[in-house]
């Protein structure tokens, strides 16, 4: 489950244009019940001189961020990213272009509202004398004015944010991390974002309108396209046990570094070793585990409740490793294994490998209550099997050490999930003994849409995608 949505609670535009007679200002103006959300400003409309804004506020439930981060359906801080996201509108209007926005924390509470019209400004908010309700260009709540007029933010550092657009019809995809954590962590109230045009692109210091560029509203009837904060972290495992090499002189640390796991569960359910002890680990060659072999260097992590990883290189010709975790102090075993070793060898040619992938487990319909595991079967294409006097003829699963999964909806081709080969490698498949696998978090799919699943190969270069689309459906 490398990636959560939490969708806003709340959003708005307040706007100081002009309404249709050009006269007097939609400052008290509300429109927290339209499906989309606006910003621009307007130079020269009314007079020579004359400035138009609008901006918007959305705000989210920083509540149920906290509540998955307690109950573990996120990591802790430093090891999940939060992005801030808006999606682009198309509409008849002009489209600015080359331009910048900010988005900041809003440091002043605020009120959503019920006003829908965005082009007459005819549905009243807040107001010193009229019986409007929901935020406005002067009023954030009821009897509160703004202190700046067009909402008040911070502007520290972590606190606001710049994203730039060229086109002019590029989404917002902004990673937030730092406020979100501030949030989470009571270091800030909670007030949600502000949206506006920056500086020079808003101010009429540039003698040009900048009008108008639109994006979802939470009450959009598109299900993706409603504001939210992403969480997104990897959660690969890549553990090595069924596919462990021995280290070689011709290639570096990180390439012999190979990954073993060791899962502490007490019925059924995984648990930290108790007083939060991190094992250590020792390999023999016997499994009588006298003969010990010495690793170049050993990191035990501990990345999930009751999960360790060690992270070793070994230089060895055994065929068959024993590996041993036990308690540094007092020596008591937690867990012993064995698992087989294979050496490293060059080849005179140079030929792709060519593979056979199959979603094993692959079901036709899933509930958006459940997080679902995919599980991978690979075998290499030419793959045949060991005649002995008898014939074994047990396929074994082939580990693809960087294998990525793609969810798109079949109906349009509508990308939900995309493979992410950089650093926050958060559709990268992970594998253990049995083979390749990921899970998915079917809230964030939305339901009766048949949805395909590829799978790609990344060599470092680019990513190589496998014919087979894999279909099922959310309902």
């Amino acid at each position: 489950m490398p990636i959560k949505r939490y969708i806003a609670d709340k959003d708005t535009t307040i706007t100081d244009a002009y309404k249709l007679d050009l006269t007097n200002r939609a400052t008290d103006a509300n429109m927290g019940a339209s499906d989309s959300l606006e910003i621009f400003s307007i130079f020269g409309q009314a007079n020579t001189s004359s400035l138009e804004k609008s901006r918007v506020l959305v705000s989210f439930p920083i509540s149920d961020i906290i509540a998955d981060r307690n109950n573990s359906k996120i990591p802790a801080s430093g090891s999940v990213s939060f992005y801030f996201r808006l999606f682009n509108v198309k509409h008849p209007f002009s489209l600015p272009k080359d331009f910048k926005a900010i988005v900041a924390a809003v440091s002043k509470s605020w009120d959503e509202g019920y006003g829908l019209d965005m082009e007459s400004y005819t549905d009243l908010g807040w107001s010193a004398n009229n019986g409007g309700q929901g935020s406005t260009w002067t009023y954030a709540t009821s009897g509160s004015t703004w202190q700046n007029l067009g909402g008040d933010f911070y502007s520290g550092s972590n606190q606001i944010f710049t994203c730039s657009f060229s086109d002019g019809t590029e989404d917002i995809n902004l990673d937030v991390t730092p406020l979100v954590e501030n949030w989470i962590g009571g270091n800030l109230p909670n007030y949600g974002f502000l949206v506006k045009l920056s500086g020079s692109f808003e101010d009429g210091t540039q003698s040009r309108s900048f009008y108008t560029k639109k994006f979802s509203a939470r009450g959009s009837e598109f299900f993706y396209k409603k504001p939210s904060i992403e969480a997104r972290w990897e959660t690969v495992v890549l553990d090595d046990r069924n596919n462990f090499y021995a280290s070689s002189s011709a290639l570096n640390s990180s390439d012999n570094t190979m990954n073993l796991y060791f899962y502490n569960k007490v019925n059924g359910r995984l648990k930290n070793i108790v007083n939060n002890i991190l094992p250590g680990i020792k390999f023999y060659s016997n499994s009588s585990l006298t003969e010990e072999i010495t690793s170049s260097y050993k990191v035990i992590t501990n990345p999930e409740i009751g999960v360790y990883k060690a992270s070793v290189a070994v230089d060895t010709t055994a065929s068959v490793l024993y590996d041993r975790w036990y308690n540094t102090s007092s020596l008591a075993n937690y867990f012993s294994s064995s698992f087989d070793v294979l050496q490293r060898s060059g080849y005179d040619y140079n030929e792709e490998d060519e593979f056979i992938i199959n979603i094993s487990n692959l079901k036709n319909t899933y509930s958006p209550e459940e997080t679902a595991r995919f599980k991978i079967f690979v075998r290499a294409k030419d793959w045949q099997p060991t005649i002995y006097t008898v014939a074994y003829n047990t396929i074994e699963n082939t580990i693809i050490t960087d294998l990525y999964y793609k969810i798109f909806r079949l109906s349009d081709n509508y990308t939900v999930l995309d493979y992410s080969t950089g650093s926050l490698a958060y559709t990268k498949t992970s594998y253990d003994s049995n083979g390749n696998y990921f899970n998915l978090d079917m809230s964030i799919i939305e339901k009766n849409y048949v949805y395909g699943v590829k799978l790609a190969r990344w060599d470092g270069l680019t990513l190589k995608e496998f014919s087979p689309t894999f279909k099922f459906k959310v309902e």
